[in-house]
Order: structure tokens, then C-alpha cells, then sequence
């Protein structure tokens, strides 16, 4: 099996690279449309993080989080305890 990129003419397929196939061998062809890619410049990294915050919901913490979670978790795990 190979697998290349091609374009729709309104008549043909035509691959967008040259393909080593011999003329006239039947192939079984699925369609997938590509989606296009967007034009270099145009992707505000700034706008993409603020809509992955917005749904996330990200939580203010200390700079050591990621290192220290289980011993945060451990310290509020006892508070909660000595509160009750």
C-alpha cells in the first residue's frame, strides 16, 4: 500500500508528487479531505493558549507544582483532616 498527497482538478485526481506505479494498474482509491494549512504568519500562539485556558480552566499554584504535587496534596489531605 502507498499513500500520497493529491489534488481534485473537477475531472481527475492528480498526485502532487510523481508516484512509481505502472500505467493502467487498478487501485481501490478512499478519499480524505486535507485540511488546508493555514498561511505562515497567521496563528496568534497568544490567542491559541488564552482559548485552551478559557475551556481548561487553569488554576493559579506555586512554581514548584509539577515537582512537589503529591507533598501538596499530602499537606492539604491533613488540613482537611484537622479541620473536621
Amino acid at each position: 500500500m502507498i499513500r500520497f498527497r493529491a489534488h481534485f482538478d473537477g475531472e481527475h485526481l492528480t498526485p502532487d508528487e510523481p508516484v512509481d506505479l505502472p500505467r493502467g494498474t487498478p487501485l481501490e482509491v478512499t478519499v480524505e479531505e486535507v485540511p488546508q494549512i493555514r498561511a505562515a504568519g497567521t496563528f496568534d500562539l497568544g490567542k491559541w493558549f488564552q482559548k485552551i485556558e478559557d475551556q481548561v480552566g487553569l488554576i493559579d499554584g506555586p512554581g514548584d507544582w509539577a515537582a512537589e504535587h503529591d507533598r501538596y496534596l499530602a499537606e492539604e489531605a491533613r488540613d482537611d483532616h484537622h479541620a473536621e
